[in-house]
Order: structure tokens, then sequence, then C-alpha cells
């Protein structure tokens, strides 16, 4: 045996993707149920469009507030009473908004099903919004925008978004709204919000773990069956760019000795053909520890402790974004190299080996996404999200492997725009470091 040298990688290992049985109830609502696993647990998980695209002019921030107004309370239970519920189940609900859905999921023992799917339906369908509650949680989401504004990371991404982004554009705002227009929203609003969006035609729900799939869809006719409201159809967000010249943005923060970078552009929608092809390509750019932006930034130069890229995948063309946080003196040459690195992938692509690593790193660890009844349910919730077929998982893994360098080639010529980036630095202005960004970035272009 050889112990001077790492053992080669084995073959990825096929993985087979539990069955997904989907149903549609009468009233419109969607049932999404799989078995699997070998302990009596099942996780039921409400999926509703009433994330924060969905909200219209002036109700920013109203699909986060009534996200968790759902654990205040219901028309039936006090917020005490709410919580003692879920502990009899032995229960903890999980409650998070995203720019396309709301989902309110938790997990109990299998024999529990029925008595979990009732909670699930009460919380949903009947919660109380009490004035008390609201303003509570109103005051909870205006202080953490607050903290976003003062921590570099959030100030990033929050500036970054309205730099990609046109005004025209729900995303071109932080999900948790606007300061203005959170102040203004009351327990009405919420009332209002919540029957406009919390509709079964505007919803699904996911059953995963030791139950069958006919008990489950027994279970949710029971739970959801007398469930009405019209249904109010999910708008399509804008994605405009505010602009495909680029730029670089610098927002200054008096004496930080760290630069928090953010460099992007409008991305694609989920529901892209070239979704594979992107996850395999990004996982060479920024998307996994051996990638090319991590081995040069981290490994390198020692700019950075870990940089990381990605496309932000929603049912609108999100943001493609590389973000890293670097020593203030070397801002500069940090983003040269960042630019230098992305611009080579779109000149020359991906070797045999880099290919092959990528693949392997995304369908390899592909079952580890999938270790619990909690992280399937929100995989399987996906398919709600961006209208995919009931099947689509099981095909994943192939369509990742079958990914080649000419598709790669193809995908980040189109999908992948040096010219486009918005560059964002949230750091001292006054640092030479900080300050020659903006030379380095013209001296790219002229290269």
């Amino acid at each position: 045996m050889d112990r001077g040298s790492a053992p080669a990688p084995g073959a990825v290992r096929p993985f087979e993707f539990p069955r997904v049985e989907r149903h549609r109830l009468a009233n419109g609502l969607v049932v999404l149920a799989v078995r699997s696993g070998a302990l009596p647990l099942v996780t039921v998980r409400a999926v509703l469009d009433a994330g924060a695209a969905a909200e219209r002019d002036g109700e920013e921030g109203l699909a986060w507030l009534v996200a968790q107004a759902l654990e205040g309370g219901t028309a039936r239970r006090s917020g005490d009473e709410l919580a003692w519920a879920l502990e009899r189940l032995g229960a903890e609900l999980e409650t998070r908004t995203t720019w396309d859905t709301v989902h309110a999921a938790f997990t109990v023992r299998s024999d529990r099903l029925d008595e979990a799917l009732s909670l699930l339906s009460e919380i949903v369908r009947e919660p109380a919004f009490a004035e008390r509650e609201v303003a509570r949680l109103r005051d909870e989401q205006l202080a953490e925008m607050l903290r976003r504004r003062t921590d570099p990371r959030g100030l990033a991404d929050d500036s970054a978004a309205h730099y990609i982004f046109a005004d025209s554009s729900p995303y071109a705002r932080p999900l948790l709204g606007t300061e203005e227009r959170v102040r203004a929203h009351d327990a009405a609003a919420a009332r209002a919000y919540h029957q406009r969006r919390y509709t079964p035609g505007n919803a699904a729900v996911v059953v995963v773990g030791d139950v069958a799939a006919e008990d489950a869809v027994r279970h949710m006719q029971a739970a959801f069956g007398d469930w009405t409201a019209p249904h109010d159809a999910t708008p399509t967000p804008d994605t405009q760019p505010r602009s495909t010249a680029g730029g670089v943005h610098i927002v200054n923060r008096e004496g930080a000795v760290q630069s928090e970078l953010r460099i992007g552009h409008v991305g694609v929608p989920r529901h892209h053909p070239d979704y594979h092809a992107l996850l395999v390509a990004n996982a060479a750019l920024g998307g996994a520890f051996i990638s090319r932006l991590n081995l040069n930034l981290r490994e390198k130069h020692g700019f950075t402790y870990g940089v990381r890229s990605g496309f932000a995948w929603r049912r609108g063309a999100g943001p493609f974004i590389i973000q890293t946080a670097v020593a203030s003196d070397v801002t500069a040459r940090a983003v040269e190299e960042t630019l230098r690195e992305v611009r080579a992938l779109q000149e020359d692509g991906l070797s045999d080996d880099e290919l092959r690593a990528a693949r392997d790193f995304l369908a390899g660890t592909l079952p580890l996404a999938m270790q619990t009844t909690e992280q399937l349910s929100a995989m399987v919730a996906d398919l709600h999200t961006f209208d995919l077929p009931a099947d689509y998982f099981e095909h994943h893994q192939q369509a990742i492997m079958g990914i080649s360098r000419d598709d790669i080639a193809r995908v980040v010529r189109q999908h992948i725009r040096p010219d486009e980036l918005a560059i964002v630095v949230v750091g001292n202005e006054n640092v030479d470091g900080v300050r020659q960004v903006t030379d380095v970035v013209a001296a790219t272009e002229r290269n």
C-alpha cells in the first residue's frame, strides 16, 4: 500500500430518488406524497405561492410578516396554546419566506399524521393576526432591517440587488421590504394579504416519511378538503437589469479594515433548460472548495478565507453573484483576479479534469442533501414551486453526469457576461485598495 499519496476517488454511486406521488384535491390543493425512511417519522410541509414576489405596490415586506405571524396563534388557539399543541405532538414549527413561496413545516411520528395535518391546516388557514402580535413582529422585522444595514454582509447583499436589478423589479429591494412600507403594515394588511394569497389553488402540501401515498391523500382530504377560496393568479416578476454596462459601486464604511465584494448580473430562472449545465459550470467556477475562484483567491493569493459564486434560483431570473470578503488593501487585486477567472472560463471553457470533478462533486453529494425527511420534503416542494414533473429528481443525477464540455462552453458564453457585471464594494473608500477598483476594472476591460 502506497501511503505517500491519497487514494483515488471511486466512481459516483447511482442514487435512486424515492417515488413522488402527485395528486390534486377538488379544491385545487396539490398533494405531493413520498414514502421514505426507515424511522416512523413524517414531515408535513405547506408550500404557499405567497412569497415576496407576489406583493403588490405598498405591500413590500408583507409576505415575511404574514409568514412569521402564522406562529402567533390561530382563530381557535392563542400563541401559547398553539405552542403547547405543537409540544404535545413533539414538533417544532418552521416557517420560511422566499421570493416565490412561504413554507410552514414540522416533523412528527407517523402515527400522529392525522393530528399533524389537522394542526397544519389550522395554522395555514386560520391565523389570528392579533394586533399586538403583528405589531411585535413588525418591530422585529424593522430591527432586522436595521441590523442588515449595519452588517457588512447584509449591506453588500442588499446593495448588490439594488445595482443589478431595475427599480421596477421586486428583486431590486430586500426580501424584508422597505422601512417606509413595513412601518405602515398592521393586522388588517396582514389579513388582506393572507386572504388573497393563502388559497388552495395557490398551495401544495408535501408529506414525506413513513406513510403510504393513499393514506396521505386520505388524511389530506380530511384536513384540507373543505378549504375554499378564490384563486389569485401568481404574478410574473419583472427582472429587468438596472444596466447592461456593468459598473463599480462603492458603499463607504469609514474605518472598515475589510471589504465585502459582490460581483454579479441578472441570471436565469430555475426552469431554464440550461439549469444542469449551469450547475456544473458554476461548481467549477466558484461553487465548490476546489473551484477556480477559491484556488486563486484563497489558496494562491491568500486574499480570503473563501469565495463562492452561484445563481439564485427563482421563478424569475434571479441574480448570478460572486461573493467574498477580503482585506481592504487587496480589494482591487481580488476584483482583478476574479474578473480574470470569469473571462478565462468564458474564453477557454473547462478541461476534462475540471469537468469530471465538477460533475462528480454535484452528483456525488446529492444523497447528502436528502438524508432526512425534512431535507427530502424541501426538495420535493421545489416540484410545486417551479412546476417540475413528479419524476424530475429521478433523472437529476443522470442529467448532471451527461453535461459535456461543449455544453459548458455554450452556457458560459450565453449566461455569464463579464461586461455586464455590477461590482459592489462595501468598504473604506479612503484605502488605496478600494479606490483602485475602478481603475483595475477599466484596465481589465481594455485588455
